[in-house]
């Protein structure tokens, strides 16, 4: 790693979590310089202009605004955002959706030195800005969360939710499978996915399936119950899973 160390500021409302958070990083991180915090959105633009961070730790709330308010309002972003939340569901869905990094209060230091660790080691701007433009996207659509970046091999491939037709487990990894006949393998767990794609038109069918409802052409219910999707796939039903699914499906 270059010892370069990486310029940070703090943005939260809260002076004792600023304090936390400052002596967790003094402690734990000592690839981290802290060049200054701020309490509110006009002094955090204000230090973004004039100390040049490489790194923000943003809290998600900030009084009556919000983190991602500041980001919609730069319309450059030369930096990495690491957020700090103490809840918010809906925000840290956006921010899986994103790959962008977060940090729950109260903050574990070990939890803060992956996260720095992982910002040290993949800090290319173009996968930076890419999450945070998912990050806003996807904020701005009311709840449809409409693509999912995806870490795969240092990088941060953007793809299209709707575009997938269904996933797969294959041991801790999942396969995705897309209508243009693509697949990609991940580094996540279905379980991992159905939770992140709960509210949107994904449902577990089985163990190991998970299909997106929208290509789903036929049930048939036989001894063995299949789902026909779209492109010619054909998906099995788990028993304890029929009647959610015939619910669900009751329309096709």
């Amino acid at each position: 790693m270059n010892s370069k160390k990486i310029r940070a500021i703090i943005i939260d409302d809260e002076i004792h979590a600023r304090e936390n958070l400052t002596g967790l990083i003094e402690a734990h991180c000592t690839e981290i310089e802290l060049v200054g915090e701020a309490a509110n959105i006009p002094q955090a633009i204000d230090l973004i202009n004039t100390r040049a961070p490489e790194l923000l730790f943003l809290d998600i709330r900030l009084s009556d605004t919000t983190g991602f308010q500041l980001l919609e309002i730069l319309h450059s972003h030369t930096f990495g955002v690491i957020f700090t939340t103490a809840y918010d569901n809906y925000a840290i869905k956006a921010i899986k959706f994103s790959a962008v990094d977060y940090l729950l209060k109260p903050i574990d230091y070990k939890e803060l030195k992956e996260a720095v660790r992982r910002f040290s080691d993949k800090s290319v701007l173009e996968k930076k800005v890419m999450q945070l433009e998912i990050l806003i996207e996807n904020l701005s659509k009311d709840g449809a969360f409409r693509r999912l970046g995806i870490n795969m091999d240092g990088k941060t491939e953007m793809i299209v939710v709707q575009e997938v037709i269904r996933l797969q487990a294959e041991s801790n990894y999942t396969r995705l499978f897309f209508r243009n006949g693509d697949t990609i393998m991940v580094t996540k767990t279905l379980v991992e996915f159905e939770d992140l794609f709960e509210g949107l038109d994904f449902l577990r069918v089985h163990k190991t399936h998970l299909i997106n409802v929208s290509y789903a052409k036929s049930l048939q219910k036989q001894h063995d119950w299949m789902i026909h999707m779209e492109g010619g796939t054909v998906v099995p039903v788990s028993r304890r899973r029929r009647a959610i699914v015939s619910q669900r499906l009751k329309s096709i």
